[in-house]
Order: C-alpha cells, then sequence, then structure tokens
C-alpha cells in the first residue's frame, strides 16, 4: 500500500500506511485549544453578567409551529443565564394572565431565588387592557420582590439570542409533527429533564445545567433537577 503524503514547509513528506497525519493530529489539536478556549471565555463572560444562580433569568414565550389550527400552544421558558438551567411550561393562550401564572411557576419551581428577570417588551408580557401597558408586570413582579427588564431590540442582546435557542421552543421545532396535547406535554417533560441534568453546553465550558449549579456549595446536595418530577418520563 502507498504511503500516505502531506505538504509542509519543506515540501512533500512521508508519514505512516495507515495515513495518519502528524499535521491532521496537530491541527486537530490547535482547534480543540482554540474551542476550549472560546467556551471558557463565554462561560466567564456569563459569569460577570450573571454571577449567581438566579441574578438574571430570561423569560421567553413563542408560539410552537403546529400542523394542527387547534393545537397551537405557546411555550413559556424561564432560563436561568448564570446555570442555564430551564424551567417551561404549556399554554392554550398568550395572554398577560398566563405570564403572570408562569412567572409565579418559575418561581416556585427554580432551587432558588430570581431577582432579576428579562423579557421582550411586548405581548404576553404588555397588558393591552391596561394603560400603562408593560409597566404592569413590572409591578407585579416587583410585588413579588423580582425586578423585571425589558429588552427593546432583541438582536443587539447576543446572549439573548444564544440562550433563547436552548429553550423547548427554540429547538424543538418536531412539535409540529405531535399529534396531541398530551403527546407534546411528554416531550416537553423529557426534555426538560434532559437538559437540566445531562446536556452539556459549550457557553458552561462543556457541563450541565446542574453540573454548574452544584459548583454553588448550597446546591450540592442536589442529585437532579426536574420541575416535573410527579410526571413520568418515557425514556
Amino acid at each position: 500500500m502507498a504511503a500516505m503524503r502531506k505538504f509542509d514547509e519543506s515540501g512533500l513528506e512521508t508519514v505512516d500506511e495507515a495515513g495518519s497525519s502528524c499535521f491532521v493530529q496537530n491541527l486537530w489539536s490547535d482547534l480543540n485549544r482554540a474551542g476550549l478556549k472560546h467556551m471558557r471565555r463565554m462561560a466567564m463572560a456569563i459569569d460577570e453578567i450573571a454571577p449567581s444562580p438566579g441574578s438574571m433569568v430570561y423569560i421567553i414565550a413563542p408560539r410552537l409551529p403546529s400542523h394542527h389550527s387547534e393545537l397551537t400552544p405557546v411555550a413559556f421558558s424561564a432560563l436561568d443565564v448564570n446555570t442555564h438551567l430551564q424551567i417551561a411550561q404549556l399554554y392554550l393562550t398568550s395572554t398577560f394572565a398566563s405570564a403572570v401564572d408562569f412567572l409565579d411557576f418559575a418561581r416556585e419551581n427554580f432551587p432558588f431565588r430570581i431577582s432579576h428577570i428579562r423579557t421582550l417588551g411586548e405581548a404576553p408580557f404588555f397588558n393591552l387592557a391596561a394603560g400603562e401597558g408593560h409597566y404592569e408586570f413590572t409591578h407585579i413582579a416587583e410585588a413579588r420582590g423580582t425586578l423585571h427588564t425589558t429588552i427593546t431590540d432583541p438582536s443587539r442582546e447576543g446572549l439573548y439570542s444564544v440562550l433563547s435557542k436552548l429553550t423547548f421552543a427554540g429547538i424543538f421545532t418536531a412539535s409540529a409533527n405531535l399529534q396531541s396535547e398530551r403527546e407534546l406535554v411528554q416531550e416537553l417533560v423529557n426534555f426538560l429533564f434532559f437538559h437540566n441534568n445531562h446536556r452539556s453546553l459549550p457557553s458552561l465550558a462543556g457541563r450541565t445545567p446542574l453540573q454548574k449549579l452544584k459548583t454553588f456549595l448550597e446546591y450540592q446536595h442536589l442529585r437532579s433537577f426536574d420541575p416535573f418530577a410527579s410526571v413520568t418520563r418515557t425514556w
């Protein structure tokens, strides 16, 4: 079998017959090192923006794609910036009341206190029936001890754009093929358990949300995080 060859500054150079080029190995190592540096930089930037669990949480509420006009639910998701721990709930309507209900759901189910939430400055976080608009949601959040600020231009808040893609609605476009509300809820339950406990994320330097949470002393006792522990998972 003819030996494989590669080019370098000195010209053609023979390498082993298996084709294991030192050039390729070195390139791969360089890429790995560059990737690790990028992940560490991302993780450090996130820790500067949100230094502890609950210090900033994004809440988004997009409609899920569906081929069934009678089933177009809204997937409210709360994603903690520091740990990327995620809570989500499905609603049949995108209303101000749904937004307030989900805020309470997130506050009750995260294992930490939410200090600050950020949402888009539009419905359902904007009460069209009230003259104060989105300030009513702000007042409701503050009455619960949580600061609420709005995002006026998502394209200028890169972290929001990145993290929103990690939510159930952000990646689960396959939901369009689900046949029933029950199937959709089950997929949500399965997704959240996987994301929170087993999903290694580059923006957390390769850790899972639970692993990042357990870097804080008060959460080291947690073995898993499951906001729907009473619901049976199917995997």
